[in-house]
């Protein structure tokens, strides 16, 4: 699923400046897309954006994982997937079917890239039993068109 997974690079927050107009810093977080707050940019500790992050380590939100289409600055707690059929569709489609197994880790038992890399979730196939990436794309996207329309039905009732 993952060809490429990399280990955040960020040792924490203390040696680095915070910056409301810097980049995402990445930590043990399910909330705001993971992003606990912004920060300088160094551009040793930057990582590369078109990813799934998955949170190895944190009280709460170990086992979550987030798609990040932006380059962004991790903490060394996130392990990062790369797939080249990634986008923020076919992210969002597999970090939502990568969250249901989320209860089988804990303090003891962390998700590590080891046992990511062995992790098994189910997704769907095309003809040649590859993951179906376009059938994962036009599902999300149909999400989001219907989420649209609902808020512009409300916008439009609230007006009319």
């Amino acid at each position: 699923m993952f060809p490429t997974l990399v280990a955040g690079k960020s040792k924490g927050l203390n040696h680095i400046k915070k910056s409301d107009s810097g980049i995402s810093y990445l930590g043990a977080t399910n909330q705001n897309n993971g992003v606990l707050c912004f920060v300088c940019r160094d551009k040793s500790t930057i990582q590369k954006g078109n990813c799934i992050a998955f949170i190895r380590n944190g009280e709460g939100s170990m086992g979550y994982s987030v798609y990040k289409a932006e380059d962004f600055i991790a903490t060394s707690d996130m392990t990062l997937g790369y797939n080249d059929h990634l986008n923020r569709y076919t992210g969002t489609f597999i970090t939502t079917i990568a969250d249901r197994v989320r209860g089988k880790y804990n303090f003891g038992y962390k998700r590590s890239a080891n046992r990511l890399s062995k992790e098994i979730i189910t997704l769907p196939i095309d003809n040649n039993g590859s993951p179906d990436w376009e059938y994962m794309e036009n599902y999300m996207r149909n999400i989001e068109t219907a989420q649209i329309l609902t808020y512009l039905k409300m916008v439009q009732n609230n007006f009319a």
